[in-house]
């Protein structure tokens, strides 16, 4: 198989720039605050970084060419597994006894906006706190769309990789070209990002805090919570800030583009949004309800506000958590865990299925039911009013298959950690859903420590592969993707 090796090795030199120039605010942090061991490990890699990038950047010179569709889903992998080996470095190298495989795992969670930890978050000076905050933020819209826009003044034609990245049936009904609506995505991304951050920063929250939680909410990554800074998230007002964006996140951002271009009806029409908020309400009120009958709360005003946190942040797959809903009643921890496999919306920085997928998997249920009865009927899957063409309902099928077909997989190659089927399980769907949280060991602080390297390894991998939506790393594996002259039939 023919690649463009040029190509590769510029989208990763523009990569290694991006992260080196990402690290210097750490570096400025740490020497604010005298961290000179967090200072020592993250001013090399950025330097480094920085000077590799650029001589990449500056040096590679080519015409401009057009990518294949597996070049595409190659760079796409290949880049994720990239930025993470860089990104834990400032980690292993931060002095503070972290093993390489938990500082990897650390980085990949960053990038993947997984928000899980296999370290102890109280260990971590504030320089690498915001430095995973910032992988948080780097990887929450997806690196790989920022380097979409700059493309065109590379000579590269990315067409394909923006759905190698984010795969889905969203995309297509943005009406621009791909560096456009990358450009696009990220204004939107910023404003959303300085807007919760002037918000945050006028309540309770220092500045440092506040540009950390946002940073890592906006990406839906979760939060970073520590016993130095658990009790600003005991405040009502700064819960009210980071769900109210966590939501707008969750939400398809082709939403705002209708909404920019005056199309407010096609935005408030729009079925996946209106799902998704039904969603948030009914199991929210449903949660509160069994909380409070069932004793667990006294007050019905703290059950509606831990379970409407709850639930936003397990149907946004961001992951985070404001109480322990290990002590909540079996119902409502079940509630919590299928939110998890349901996800949010397509074109949004959230992951698991997507609520688009899910209404369509019930349309193509509630449409084999009624031809059992009526055989010869003619009776499409409708969306909005238009019919759902036969590939892409084959396409969400196959998506979902795979997709069980991964948890179940990942599950039998974890359960080799001799853990309890309840943290093993939930762990690989916390994982792969992109929600970093989980039941038994795992809990609701999401800390994965207690598995091996091995184990950390493969959560590593299937964080990355929930991310990509699993096409982009299982192509590698196949044959016929190295060899496409050599395809066999099915």
């Amino acid at each position: 198989m023919h690649l463009n090796y040029p190509v590769i090795v510029k989208v990763t030199g523009l990569l290694t720039l991006i992260e080196g120039l990402s690290m210097l605010p750490c570096v400025l942090t740490a020497m604010v605050y005298e961290e000179w061991n967090a200072a020592r490990a993250l001013f090399p890699v950025s330097l480094f970084c920085i000077c590799i990038g650029f001589v990449i950047m500056t040096q590679l010179k080519f015409n401009k060419i057009r990518l294949k569709l597996h070049e595409a889903f190659l760079i796409a992998c290949l880049s994720w597994i990239y930025c993470s080996i860089i990104g834990m470095m400032p980690f292993y190298f931060s002095g503070c006894g972290f093993t390489l495989m938990g500082s990897f795992f650390e980085s990949v969670a960053g990038f993947t906006t997984t928000g899980c930890t296999a370290l102890d978050p109280n260990l971590l000076p504030m320089a690498l706190q915001l430095w995973r905050a910032i992988c948080h933020w780097l990887g929450g819209m997806g690196i790989l769309i920022l380097v979409l826009s700059i493309f065109p003044m590379l000579g590269i034609s990315g067409q394909f990789v923006m759905s190698a990245e984010s795969p889905g049936p969203a995309f297509e009904r943005l009406g621009m070209k791909i560096s456009e609506a990358a450009k696009y995505l990220y204004g939107i991304y910023l404003f959303f990002t300085v807007a919760e951050f002037l918000l945050l920063a006028i309540g309770p929250m220092d500045i440092f805090n506040a540009l950390c939680a946002t940073l890592s909410s906006i990406s839906t990554a979760g939060l970073i919570i520590t016993d130095a800074n658990a009790v600003y998230f005991q405040s009502t007002y700064v819960r009210f800030v980071i769900m109210a964006f966590t939501v707008l996140s969750t939400m398809s951002y082709l939403i705002y583009y209708m909404i920019l271009k005056g199309r407010w009806r096609d935005a408030l029409k729009n079925m996946e949004a209106r799902a998704f908020l039904a969603i948030i309400a009914v199991a929210s009120l449903v949660i509160a309800v069994v909380l409070k009958t069932t004793g667990t709360y006294s007050s019905l005003w703290q059950a509606v506000k831990d379970s409407l946190c709850q639930v936003v942040s397990m149907v946004s797959t961001s992951g985070y958590y404001v109480c322990d809903y290990m002590n909540w009643p079996a119902f409502a921890q079940v509630v919590l865990f299928f939110l998890m496999i349901v996800g949010g919306c397509s074109a949004s920085t959230s992951g698991s299925l997507k609520i688009i997928r899910v209404i369509v998997m019930l349309k193509l249920v509630k449409r084999g039911v009624f031809r059992r009865i009526h055989p010869h009927a003619v009776k499409p899957v409708m969306l909005e009013g238009r019919p759902v063409s036969a590939p892409l309902a084959s396409s969400i099928t196959m998506h979902i298959l795979l997709y069980f077909g991964v948890l179940i997989a990942g599950s039998i190659l974890l359960s080799i950690n001799n853990l309890d089927m309840e943290t093993t399980i939930s762990a690989v769907l916390g994982i792969f859903s992109n929600t970093g949280m989980g039941l038994g060991q795992v809990g609701a602080t999401g800390y994965f420590g207690m598995f091996n390297g091995f184990s950390l390894f493969l959560l590593s991998m299937l964080m990355i592969a929930g991310r990509l939506e699993m096409y982009a790393i299982i192509l590698l594996f196949t044959p016929s993707f190295w060899h496409p002259d050599k395809v066999k039939a099915i």
